[in-house]
Formats: structure tokens, sequence, C-alpha cells
């Protein structure tokens, strides 16, 4: 697996963005400093034109609480299908804004909020990434091990570190 690092340019701010192709379900992690950290499911629903990561939460969450204390977040990242790895370091803001509400709601998030876009629980969570390190695999999985097996060299893909706090 070859390594490419990324330093304060858009190249980095581009790499993440190829990787992240769809809303996808991650796990977000606040409370960093204290172990163990508190960890939860959430719905990464849109990284925007300038690098931002969009959620909808719940005001009565712990990691809204969390975030209020202590605004660092890591965010894991996993795609199995195509063998993506992210782990996202950065800084998350509670935000109030009836437009971006509306041009990310959907229908399913009435599971979570019986109000709908109305519910007065309902909060965005904005994550500015700081950080990020990936694992980018070309192949999949059995095929990466059916060739090693035969002895072939095969090409594992790529892993890397992004720096986007310039960006």
């Amino acid at each position: 697996m070859s390594t490419v690092n990324y330093k304060k340019d858009t190249k980095g701010f581009q790499k993440i963005r190829s990787l992240i192709n769809e809303p996808k379900t991650v796990m977000l992690a606040t409370r960093l400093h204290k172990a163990p950290f508190a960890v939860c499911p959430m719905t990464l629903l849109q990284m925007d034109e300038q690098g931002d990561l969009w959620f909808f939460t719940s005001k009565e969450s712990e990691h809204f609480t969390n975030i209020a204390h202590d605004n660092r977040v890591q965010i894991l990242y996993t795609d199995e299908q195509n063998q993506t790895y992210i782990s996202i370091y950065g800084n998350a803001t509670h935000i109030v804004d009836k437009t971006k509400v509306d041009e990310l709601w959907n229908p399913m998030l009435n599971n979570w909020f019986e109000g709908g876009k109305q519910d007065a629980n309902l909060a965005l969570l904005n994550v500015n990434m700081e950080q990020a390190y990936y694992w980018d695999s070309k192949l999949h999985k059995l095929v990466s091990f059916f060739e090693l097996i035969e002895g072939d060299t095969a090409d594992l893909g790529q892993k890397g570190y992004v720096n986007l706090q310039s960006y």
C-alpha cells in the first residue's frame, strides 16, 4: 500500500471529497479529552463546497451537550463495499439555518424527529475538518487476498494523511 500525504492545499480537500461520495452512517466521537470518549452513530448528510460536514442532531443528545463544552470531534467513516476508511478530526458547531435544514431534509428523518423540520429539538451540526487519515484500497479484499496467495504483487491502494487546517 502506497502512502500519499497532502498538506495545506486543495489536493487534500479533493482527496477527501473523492472518498466521501454519498450520505453515510459514521461514528462521531466527542469528549475526546476523557477515556472512554463518547461515541454515537450519525448520518453524514453532506460535504459542502467548503469541505464542512453536515449532520442533523437532537438538542437533547449527549453529543450535543458534549460539543457545547468541547467542540473537538473525531469521525470514523467506513465504506466496506469500496474498501475506503477515513478518520477525520475537526471542530463541531451547532448551527441554526432554516435554509440548510430545507436543503438537507428527507422524509426518513421523521423517524428521529417527530415534529419534522419544525421539531423543537432539531439542530444542525457542522464539522469543520482539520485533519484526516485515509485508507483507500483500489482492489476488493477478496481479489487482493487471492493475488497475495498466488504470490502476485497486488496494488493494495493508498493511505495517507490530509491536513485541511489552511483550506
